[in-house]
């Protein structure tokens, strides 16, 4: 069991298997011969060696069972315990202090139905938890996201209600507004005519203008991002770019709010914000 190669039985081929698979390791063929001291240096230089090659033959070993380990084995075991257990009470301070954010930006989206909003707290939240406030017509969130440049930006997004009875107190909430995403339904012409009054109420209260006091101290132009929702797109295509390009937004088309690249455009435009900012 102690030589380069060893042989292993159907059971203990799925065991290990399953603990490569585990800590992210390809597992796509585990032969019947099994190089154990090749695959424990690649786990190492994997982990950029935290766990020497002798610690990854330990563990394997231990997962495939059938034999006692050695001595020497069980030290490598014991010492790469007691290393997990340094690297998590740093893991335990690291979670307090490596949130803390270095720019924090608020977020507006216009233009979710209900339903639609009703995704969010999954999108946004793994925990798939509610929203961690709401007030009469809006719902906050905060998500952290990892720049281009490895900071971190805390969004405050603001999902403003579309009820035409939230319409005269909407405009309150655009003050302070870094980036705005506008959502329309590519299968309701209402639903996109709903865009433009948006960004009349955008121009009124904001006029299309970010200003930042204390970091960077200046004034750039409102970034938007347009977004339609739909499985089809009964608006002409050509009318959707043009009013992109009125608005300077980008546009981006979606089959549904769940859609994963929903999350991308959120963080492209949270990237744009912060490239207008450092011009």
């Amino acid at each position: 069991m102690n030589s380069k190669n060893i042989f292993l039985r159907d059971k203990q081929i799925n065991d290990l298997k399953k603990f490569l698979k585990k800590i992210e390791f390809p597992t796509e063929n585990v032969p019947k011969e099994f190089n154990i001291k090749e695959v424990s240096i690649q786990i190492s230089e994997k982990y950029e060696k935290t766990i020497s090659p002798g610690q990854a033959e330990a563990v394997m070993r231990r997962v495939i069972g059938g034999t006692p380990l050695t001595t020497k084995e069980r030290s490598q075991l014991y010492d790469l315990r007691k290393k997990i257990y340094r690297y998590e009470k740093f893991l335990t301070s690291f979670r307090e202090w490596g949130k803390k954010y270095d720019h924090q930006l608020k977020i507006i989206i216009l233009g979710l139905t209900e339903e639609q909003s009703g995704y969010l707290p999954s999108i946004l939240n793994k925990h798939g938890t509610g929203p961690e406030r709401d007030i009469i017509g809006v719902s906050f969130y905060t998500k952290l996201t990892e720049n281009y440049n490895k900071s971190l930006t805390s969004l405050n997004i603001w999902d403003i209600s579309k009820k035409e009875r939230f319409a005269s107190i909407r405009p309150q909430f655009y003050k302070g507004v870094a980036g705005v995403l506008l959502v329309f339904n590519t299968e309701d012409r209402d639903s996109f005519e709903m865009i433009k009054k948006y960004l009349i109420e955008l121009r009124e209260s904001t006029d299309l203008k970010f200003k930042v006091r204390r970091k960077f101290k200046k004034e750039i132009s409102l970034p938007l991002s347009l977004i339609g929702i739909g499985n089809k797109l009964l608006i002409p295509y050509d009318e959707i770019l043009s009013l992109a390009s009125e608005m300077g937004a980008s546009y981006g088309q979606l089959e549904k709010i769940e859609d994963e690249r929903f999350q991308d455009i959120l963080r492209a435009l949270a990237t744009i914000i912060l490239f207008k900012l450092k011009e």
